[in-house]
């Protein structure tokens, strides 16, 4: 598999694990930092900048949405 693949997957079952926790319990900003983190790797951006500076307007305004939901749990 490569690498890229598992970060991405990684990434993904990171965030999964998040939206479970918020099903039952308000996640500390720290953990919502790191969820966002792990958003932009699911679109195999190696940071936000980069997500921005090379994605669609689709795949930027999807990104924006998730991470939007991401923040928003644990304030």
């Amino acid at each position: 598999m490569p690498a890229q693949t598992t970060d991405q997957f990684s990434a993904f079952a990171s965030l999964h694990r998040y939206f479970t926790l918020i099903e039952t319990e308000k996640p500390t900003p720290a953990q919502a930092e790191k969820a966002a983190e792990q958003l932009y790797r699911i679109f195999g951006a190696d940071s936000e900048e980069d997500l921005l500076r090379r994605g669609n307007e689709e795949i930027i305004q999807t990104y924006n949405e998730i991470k939007q939901k991401i923040i928003a749990a644990a304030i």
